[in-house]
Formats: structure tokens, C-alpha cells, sequence
């Protein structure tokens, strides 16, 4: 259960991160498919597992929502003071995590060019529709009013079934819809137990909960009837998403580049690391 729960944690760092796919990571951590059976096992009738299941979803989500607030602040920081090393080290991250897709995925598959293209094209296409950064604090957030709550399980709709796919950010769509600025600063704010954050984000969480289910049920299908073409369209998110993560208007000097390389390479580490822990 200790490895489920640090695999949470690493599942909720990456939901939090545009860009950073939660299905890629678990996919690095080889919990992939364990968290689509379990879903679909709780809703199976005949399931004899459904309390381990059970269990094993619960461990799970209480590390990711862990991993949420807490790097929700952390992330505040690193933009604030090393934006550009930051994201270079979200780059290590997906770019090293894509030969264990190939790996524990397309074991018994040969590389498709057409669903590996539409993977690609989606990612390209999402962040050409990008807004331009703005600021990644809020301080003030909209005044609850049933509108504002059934918007936000909408928004945890698209989102849960975005971060349970490998590949697609669930905080990458959010930002592409205007919305990742005020998940993220509820989610940093989330220990003052004020009612205008605890309420929003208690809503956006039952989209969440059901994107996830309903995503997993769809994936699941996709993978047991048309596995070549699904996982090839995997990589292609997951290769597209290393690509447009690279600050190409970053003001590069000495220094920027030696550390963004650094940053790099620890992402590349930390992957290897969760490899190594699962």
C-alpha cells in the first residue's frame, strides 16, 4: 500500500503540472492497467475483488489529492522564481517517460504512423489554442451561485477523463478553457478551509470522480478490441506534449540554459526513480 500511496502522490504532482500527463505516469509506474481494472471492478457484479479494489482506488486517490495541494503551492514557487528551469524539468519528465510506454505497451505491436499522427495533431492543435500565460495566483475567486457549482463539475468532467488519459493534461485542457489558474489556486489555498474553495472544489471532484470512471471504461474498451492503434495514439500525445513544452520565448543566457539543462535531466532522473519504485 506504502508504493500505492507514493504512487499517488506522483500521479497527483503530474495532474497539477500543464502539460504533465497523470495517465503517463502511471503508466511510468506500471499502475496503468491495475487502476483500470480496479475501476471497472468496482461496477462489475460478479467481482469477488471489489473491496481490494476498493482499497487499492482509495490509497490511490488519497496520495493524488496529497500531491495536488502540495505542489499546487510548491508550483507557485518554481514559476515564480525559475519558470523556465521548471518547465524543462516537466519536459524530462514526459520526453523519459516515453520509452517505458514502448516498453510495457507495444510490446506485440508495430509502430502506426496515422493514429501516432492524429496523437501528435491533437496536442499541437490544443496548445496553438493556448491563451497566453497570465498569473498563476489568485487571490479573489467567483461567488458561489449554482452556475458557478455545475460549471465546476463540468470542468472536473473534462478534466477526469483528460488526466486519467496517457498523454493528455488534464491541467493543459483547463488552461486551453481559461480555467487552469483558478483550479490550481483553489487547490493552493485549500488548507484555509474557506468556504468559496472548499465548496467549488468539493463539486469539481464529483466530475473528476466520474470523467475518471467513464474514461476508464472507454479506455479499457479501446485497449481489449484495438490495442496497436490505441497506444500508437498514445505516444503520439505523449511525444507531442514533450515537444510543445519547451519555452520557445524564454530569454535564454548562460545560465539559463545550464540549468534548464540540469533541470532536464532531473526530470529524466526522477522518472527513472519512479520506474525503479515500481
Amino acid at each position: 500500500m506504502l508504493k500505492t500511496f507514493i504512487g499517488g502522490i506522483a500521479v497527483g504532482l503530474a495532474n497539477i503540472i500543464p502539460g504533465v500527463s497523470g495517465g503517463t505516469m502511471m503508466v511510468v509506474l506500471g499502475m496503468f492497467n491495475k487502476v483500470m481494472n480496479s475501476i471497472d471492478g468496482l461496477f462489475s457484479r460478479h467481482n469477488k475483488n471489489r473491496l481490494e479494489d476498493f482499497k487499492f482506488l482509495f490509497v490511490l486517490g488519497i496520495g493524488a489529492v496529497l500531491g495536488l495541494v502540495v505542489f499546487a503551492k510548491v508550483l507557485e514557487i518554481c514559476f515564480a522564481n525559475y519558470p523556465t528551469q521548471t518547465m524543462f524539468c516537466f519536459v524530462g519528465m514526459v520526453a523519459f517517460s516515453i520509452p517505458s510506454l514502448v516498453k510495457t505497451e507495444m510490446k506485440d505491436d508495430r509502430f502506426s504512423p496515422i493514429p501516432f499522427a492524429v496523437g501528435c495533431a491533437i496536442i499541437f492543435g490544443l496548445m496553438f489554442l493556448a491563451p497566453e500565460n497570465k498569473e498563476l495566483v489568485l487571490t479573489t475567486f467567483p461567488d458561489i451561485d449554482p452556475v458557478y457549482l455545475i460549471t465546476m463539475v463540468f470542468l472536473g468532467l473534462i478534466a477526469g477523463g483528460a488526466m486519467f488519459m496517457p498523454g493528455v493534461s488534464g491541467s493543459m485542457i483547463l488552461l486551453i478553457i481559461g480555467k487552469y489558474y483558478l483550479f490550481k489556486s483553489l487547490l493552493a489555498n485549500v488548507t484555509s478551509f474557506q468556504m468559496d474553495i472548499i465548496l467549488p472544489l468539493g463539486f469539481m471532484a464529483v466530475g473528476i470522480i466520474l470523467g475518471i470512471i467513464l474514461c476508464g471504461k472507454l479506455l479499457k474498451f479501446l485497449l481489449a478490441n484495438y490495442h496497436g492503434m490505441t497506444i500508437n495514439f498514445i505516444l503520439g500525445l505523449v511525444v507531442a506534449s514533450s515537444i510543445v513544452l519547451i519555452p520557445i520565448s524564454a530569454n535564454y543566457d548562460v545560465f539559463t540554459i545550464v540549468t534548464s539543462a540540469l533541470a532536464l535531466l532531473l526530470g529524466g532522473v526522477i522518472v527513472l526513480l519512479l520506474e525503479k519504485l515500481a
